[in-house]
């Protein structure tokens, strides 16, 4: 996959941050490029690592979250294929902010610090494409803020599994069924509660018709009622 110098400059121009680069940048990156493949559940890196690279997500879907002390994992958002990741730790040299781990298996183009920082010295342009990028992830935090604070737990569930929805094909007019693959486990610790508020929010769903629950995947069938629940009020 993604063997060849097109392959990955054609990934790379597909990505929010680069569509605007010139062949020659999007081809100095991509011959600096290297593939990662991760297993399902494997973990690409810790929040506290060195941040030595940038990533653009090729297939599968990356989980951004943390650990809390008490061990409760949190989700901050999921990454599908162009999303980029690892951008803050790039930019700054510091450390990573988050845990990032594959839902499933996932293959993702990585790029070095050195080589991002030396093309950013070329082209100043594209740093704007990167702080674009941090302004949308700090939206996004204070939106789960928001979400945590004021949004009832059945809520944060349907907005949860419509980005998931999205990310597995689900059309732009919403039209279903999709099908996520992910156990109920999964959910509840990617959203930091726990698999029994899932599971009773999910069997209410399924009873409605709204899901169909099955073994390690969840069928959604009810895009519009999903999308109600999600925006209460």
């Amino acid at each position: 996959m993604l063997s060849s110098l097109q392959q990955r400059r054609d990934l790379l121009a597909g990505t929010p941050i680069f569509a605007s680069a010139s062949l020659k940048l999007l081809g100095e990156l991509a011959a600096r490029a290297s593939m990662v493949t991760l297993a399902e559940n494997q973990s690409l890196f810790m929040k506290g690592d060195p941040g030595e690279r940038l990533y653009v997500v090729v297939s599968g879907l990356i989980h951004i979250g943390a650990m809390s002390p008490d061990g409760r994992e949190v989700s901050y958002y999921i990454l599908g294929r162009g999303d980029v990741l690892g951008e803050i730790a790039v930019l700054d040299g510091g450390q990573r902010s988050a845990d990032a781990k594959a839902v499933k298996d996932s293959v993702l183009l990585a790029v070095e610090r050195r080589d991002i920082i030396a093309l950013l010295d070329q082209y100043p342009a594209q740093a704007i494409k990167l702080v674009q990028l941090l302004c949308a992830r700090l939206r996004r935090a204070d939106e789960l803020l928001d979400d945590m604070a004021f949004l009832p737990l059945s809520s944060r569930l349907a907005k949860y599994l419509l980005t998931l929805a999205k990310m597995v094909g689900m059309d732009a007019k919403g039209a279903g069924p999709a099908e996520i693959r992910l156990s109920q486990k999964v959910l509840a610790e990617h959203l930091g509660i726990t698999r029994e508020s899932v599971n009773k929010v999910l069997s209410k769903w399924d009873q409605a018709g709204i899901v169909t629950l099955g073994r390690g995947r969840i069928l959604i069938n009810q895009v519009a009622q999903l999308r109600e629940i999600a925006s209460p009020g």
